[in-house]
């Protein structure tokens, strides 16, 4: 007896391969990638750049300063354009016209610049007659964090 002769099936067999599969995992993989790059940029410059409470704590420390009457200690806080500008004497009149703080806020901080050496700090002083003041103080790094400037908002 011999065999029947071979027909095709009826419906159309189709190979199955992992190539449009390989292909749309790579696309999807490349997509998740180049989404997430903004993502790490931002926690890299998050955790891994400077660190604002430093020009905080400088901005914290010549506050104090001036409500405890130290101007010495404050005008050498200062950076040294500032400090070979107006002497001792000078400052502490500035201080006294402008109202002795007696307690402080401290509220926003951000930096300057993208190297992280100049800083923006806002302060909320509060003066013996119990008015408030908003003043934005300009702290740069030298050797060491040091108050630049203020400007009265």
């Amino acid at each position: 007896m011999t065999p029947p002769p071979y027909a095709p099936p009826p419906w159309p067999v189709r190979q199955r391969g992992w190539g449009p599969w390989a292909v749309a995992g790579l696309c999807v993989a490349a997509f998740l990638l180049a989404a997430s790059l903004p993502c790490l940029g931002f926690l890299v410059l998050a955790y891994g750049g400077p660190d604002i409470d430093e020009p905080r704590a400088a901005a914290d420390r010549f506050v104090q300063h001036l409500e405890r009457g130290e101007d010495d200690a404050a005008h050498r806080s200062m950076c040294s354009e500032v400090r070979d500008r107006i002497s001792v004497v000078e400052f502490t009149q500035a201080v006294e016209r402008r109202g002795r703080p007696v307690s402080h806020e401290l509220g926003r901080a951000s930096f300057g610049d993208e190297a992280g050496n100049r800083a923006h700090v806002t302060a909320r002083l509060t003066s013996r007659s119990g008015a408030t003041t908003s003043v934005s103080l300009s702290v740069t790094t030298e050797p060491a964090w040091s108050v630049c400037g203020a400007t009265v908002d």
